[in-house]
């Protein structure tokens, strides 16, 4: 990876995590206008603005193990054991985040009754990104723990 690459790519990082944060602060005013006129939601749009600032939160742990993947590359040390922890915490951050965003989803229209084509399309992606990004993470372990494997034997050898 070359320092330009790497430096665009933090660049990126941090750029999503400032509008990962400006969305944790508007997340409240943006339930509350989405649901707190209806009687239906109103008493849910405190649980549901939680869920959604904490699957935020568990986004915001994903940039962060990427900027520790990034920083390993740059030290050249991501074909090691220790690398596969930085994609181990972003394969757990995704899968809860998953879970934090789908279930005031799945809340919705399954207990409450309410909802329409709109929130049965936000589950079915927010599920499909989150099945997604989960499965090539684990691809991504998958390869990385292969090419520490062929690096080490590689190493024996010379």
């Amino acid at each position: 990876m070359t320092p330009t690459l790497r430096h665009s790519l933090r660049i990126v990082l941090v750029a999503l995590l400032l509008g990962s944060l400006l969305l944790q602060a508007l997340l409240p005013l943006i339930a509350d206008e989405a649901g707190g006129g209806y009687t239906e939601t109103a008493g849910l749009v405190l649980p549901y603005a939680a869920s959604g600032i904490a699957s935020v939160a568990c986004l915001q742990v994903l940039l962060g193990a990427a900027w520790w993947l990034v920083t390993r590359v740059d030290r050249d040390e991501i074909l090691t054991p220790r690398a596969l922890r930085g994609v181990d915490v972003a394969t757990g951050a995704v899968v809860l985040a998953t879970v934090l965003a789908a279930a005031p989803v799945v809340h919705l229209l399954f207990v409450v009754g309410v909802g329409g084509p709109g929130v049965l399309l936000a589950l079915l992606a927010c599920l499909a990104g989150g099945v997604g990004l989960t499965c090539g993470f684990r691809v991504l372990r998958s390869v990385l723990v292969a090419a520490t494997a062929d690096r080490t034997e590689l190493a024996a050898v010379v």
